[in-house]
């Protein structure tokens, strides 16, 4: 398994709480005349103005990467069940093709920004061999840090041979709840197979955050190097997640 430190996502990445260099990045807006599939224009506009570099493309057939759809490998059901109040989310995903800048989306577009009204879920397939993290924004509340990521919890994973998934949330101790249940059993949360802060509410160097509540069945914590790796196991080379925003 790769190094939390080596790995910007995959299982449960350290850097990717950390700043580009000392440098914040600056917004940047895009028309939204003519929205991407699956994304409403208000929701477009939201994403353009809070400085996303762009939208996802949102593909909607077999790319043999990530598109929406059932048909894939492995598959992720989201969920929109946040509530306190109801609220409408916008789910977005993103990959590791921008290398350790991946997560940083003032300066790279997510793959996948799909509008979901309270109580919808959408499913969206992925290869092998494919790791990144999704996330979602609340009530067009949810914003960017100054370095250009996701001012939230995230989930974090990878498929393939050494499948795991976990809950990170390292960018904003205080964000929503986020839930990834392994068709097998094993079950991330907030509080289960999370990267938390030992102290503060963000954090991303080494020795700085821990890993709860992850001896569960089907779990792959690992915690015999100077931090902990892993999340919840149970489906490698193929499987099925609930993600649930809550």
């Amino acid at each position: 398994m790769l190094s939390k430190l080596l790995s910007l996502l995959g299982l449960a990445a350290l850097a990717s709480a950390a700043p580009l260099g000392n440098h914040t990045l600056t917004a940047r807006s895009f028309s939204c005349s003519n929205p991407v599939a699956g994304l409403t224009q208000s929701d477009c506009q939201y994403l353009s103005n809070i400085g996303f570099a762009g939208t996802g493309s949102n593909p909607h057939s077999n790319n043999g990467h990530i598109w929406i759809g059932t048909d894939g490998p492995n598959t992720i059901t989201f969920h929109n069940n946040a509530q306190n109040p109801n609220a409408d989310v916008v789910m977005v995903l993103w990959d590791q093709s921008h290398g350790d800048s991946s997560s940083f989306l003032a300066a790279n577009p997510p793959v996948l920004t799909i509008s979901m009204a309270y109580g919808s879920s959408v499913t969206v397939s992925l290869a092998n061999g494919v790791s990144g993290a999704w996330t979602a924004l609340y009530r067009h509340v949810t914003i960017l840090t100054q370095y250009g990521q996701v001012y939230n919890t995230w989930a974090e994973f990878t498929t393939g041979q050494y499948a795991t998934v976990d809950i990170s949330r390292l960018v904003n101790m205080g964000g929503n709840q986020l839930v990834a249940q392994v068709s097998t059993g094993c079950k991330a949360d907030n509080t289960q197979c999370a990267y938390v802060c030992k102290s503060g509410n963000a954090c991303y160097e080494s020795g700085t955050y821990s890993l709860i509540g992850c001896n569960q069945p089907n779990s792959n914590a690992y915690y015999g190097g100077a931090d902990p790796e892993g999340g919840c196991g149970g489906w490698a080379n193929g499987g099925h997640i609930d993600a649930t925003f809550l």
